[in-house]
Parts: structure tokens; sequence; C-alpha cells
């Protein structure tokens, strides 16, 4: 399970930081795709190759390790990975196409569409999990079918097209592997077991990078590294809805993850994470004014920052929780508040490495909530 977990966040980073890599103006998010970060003419190319080779192999591993679920099913999703890795290796020169690359290519993003197919055939499947694969099937062919389209047109979408259907095939194997965590799939009920929680999870993070991105690349002029998630969202950014939606709807799911380990949490971690949700959400409605400071804003965000720090806390000091969960939060705490310091020693002395050390903060952020929802799955509150 946490292998599948780990492919999308792998994908994310690693698309993040190979964008970064690029010259400004050189990379469009929106209009390329990432095989062009891990082509020949791309600046440090390496990045991206590595990210989708080390999905690639997360794939297999996962195949392998699935229990419970048909073999075809498994074997699908390890071809598909392995033709992933071939994808990865086999770049796309500086001007014109690979054959390999785009042969491999093809046949991952195909196979990872299919390979629930078995487990929507296989009637001592639970109930449950069949008409979800049957519904992800359906989600990722029309995310096929867009790219293709974009593919064969204009391609104004294709950057976005491609990184849907990838998020949604990297994100459904967490699915099938939370489903199988505790035993074969065809060997438990169908009763709910948190892994609407943990998806809601997985997609915080998610719509964290995707956002950001997308609000960086409709205001290319300032320099990410120095650049706060805010001023993106300010009354003097181009675009500043994409930026304000991101934070707003971040903080919403953050709101839901909260509601959803209220039966597998203590009360008052479950509470604090969720009044950081709301509170970003508010940091997302109330910009920063242009040359100037809205102390709502201020005080959401910062308010924010803490209860996300401080949350898992309330799992530390928890006797009731599992100890290796115990210790692994009393962990994160530190890291975090570390984390947060590093941040404000960056404001305030004005640091080179302001932006970069927010998002770093906001990405971890976003994703202990996966952890703890992993962990806890399936679970009741003693």
């Amino acid at each position: 399970m946490a292998l599948a977990a780990a492919a999308p966040v792998v994908l994310v980073v690693g698309g993040t930081v190979a964008q970064l890599a690029q010259p400004p103006g050189a990379y469009d998010a929106v209009r390329q795709t990432v095989s062009t970060l891990a082509g020949l003419g791309a600046t440090d190319r390496w990045i991206m190759a590595t990210t989708l080779a080390v999905v690639g192999a997360l794939f297999v591993l996962v195949a392998l390790g699935l229990r419970g679920v048909p073999r075809a099913a498994r074997a699908v999703l390890g071809v598909g990975g392995v033709a992933a890795v071939v994808a990865a290796l086999a770049a796309q020169p500086a001007h014109g196409s690979s054959a390999v690359h785009m042969t491999a290519t093809v046949i991952a993003a195909v196979l990872f569409v299919l390979w629930p197919l078995p487990l929507v055939a296989d009637r001592d499947l639970a109930p449950r999990l069949r008409r979800d694969s049957f519904v992800a099937v359906a989600a990722m062919t029309v995310a096929l079918g867009w790219l293709c389209a974009q593919a064969w047109t204009d391609g104004t979408w294709l950057g976005v097209a491609e990184r849907v259907l990838m998020l949604l095939e990297t994100v459904w194997p967490i699915r099938v592997a939370v489903a199988t965590a505790r035993g074969p799939a065809r060997d438990r009920p169908a009763a709910a077991t948190g892994w609407a929680t943990l998806g809601i999870a997985v997609l915080a993070p998610i719509v964290l990078v995707t956002g950001l991105l997308w609000a960086q690349h409709a205001w290319p002029g300032p320099d990410p590294v120095d650049q706060s998630l805010s001023a993106l969202a300010g009354l003097g950014a181009t675009d500043r809805w994409i930026m304000s939606v991101t934070l707003g709807l971040v903080g919403v799911l953050l709101v839901l993850v909260a509601g959803g380990l209220r039966p597998r949490v203590p009360t008052p971690a479950w509470l604090v994470l969720g009044a950081g949700g709301a509170l970003l959400t508010l940091a997302g409605l109330e910009p920063q004014p242009v040359g100037g400071y809205n102390p709502v804003h201020m005080g959401a965000a910062g308010l924010a920052w803490l209860a996300f720090t401080l949350w898992p806390l309330g799992l530390a000091l928890s006797p009731a929780v599992n100890p290796r969960l115990r210790r692994a939060s009393a962990l994160a705490v530190v890291v975090l508040a570390l984390l947060v310091a590093w941040f404000a020693v960056e404001l305030i002395t004005t640091g080179p490495w302001y932006g970069v050390s927010q998002r770093v903060v906001v990405l971890a952020q976003a994703v202990w909530p996966v952890v703890v929802a992993s962990a806890v799955l399936g679970r009741r509150r003693p």
C-alpha cells in the first residue's frame, strides 16, 4: 500500500522539480508533455526520466505485492510498469520522435487503463471493488480519449490532458492496494473501510501542486524560488483565481479528510486538522492587496499552518493509538516544526529560498494526512 501511495507523490514532486529546472519560458506545462521534460532537448532531463522510471518500477512492485486480485490484473499492471520504465529510458530526441519511446508510452498508457477490467469481471471480489473498478476504467478511458483528441488536434491542452490521465492511473492502484491490505478482497465484506478518506487525502497534495503549477504558468514573471503562494493568490497576480481556488479546494478536502478520520483518530487530532482546512479556505478567499497585507489572510494562513503542524500531536499523545503511529506522529511534528522554522527564518531575513521553503512546508503538511489515513484505514477509535 505504501508503494502504491508513493507513485503519485513521486510523479508530482519529480515533475515539479523537472519543470522548475527548465529556463524561464522554455517549457509550457499546459501544452507540452512530460516526455519533453525527459527528452534530449530538456535541461537536466535526468530528473523527469528518473521520475518516470521510478514510477514504472513502483507499479511493477505493486503488481507483485497485490494479493486477492486476479492474476490477469496483476500481470497487466506489471507489464504496464515495465513499459513505463522503457519509455523513460528511451528518450525523445530534441527534434522528432523516438519510435521506441512512443510505442512504450502508448502500451503503458493503455495497460494502466485496462488493468482493472479483470477486477470488474471477477464475481468473487467484493461488489464495491468491482463497481469502483468499472468507474475507474470509464474515467481513465475518457481521460485517454481527451489526450488522443489533443494529440490529434492543435494540442492546446495536451500537457494538462496527459497529466490528468497520469494522475488517475497512478492514484487507482492505491484503491486496490487498500482493498487488499488486510487480506484478499474476496474474503472480506464490502463494508466501508475508509478508502474514500484515503483517496481524498491523496487528492489534496495533487490538487495543491497542480494548482500551483498552473498559477505559476499564468504569471511567469516572478521567480517561484522567491515568491509565496499568497502572492499568486493576491490582487496583484495574473489570474489570481487559480491559486485562490486551489487553496480553498485543498482546505475543503482536508476538512473532508478530518471528517473521515473522525471515527478512527482521537478527537483533538481530527478537530485541529479540520480547523486548519477551514482556515486555509478562508485564507484563499481573503487575498493579499497590492503593496500591503490583509490581516484576515495573514491570520488565517498563520493559524492554518499552526494547525497542520500540531494536529499529529493528538495522535502522538493518545495511549489508544498504535505505538508505531504515535512515534511517527511525534516525529512528524518535529519535522514539520523545523520546516516551519526554516520558512520563518527565510521570511524574516528575506532569504533567497523564501518561496522554496514555503512550498516544502505546505507539501509536507498536505502529505502527512495521507500517511495517517493509510495507517488507520478500517480501524475504529477505541
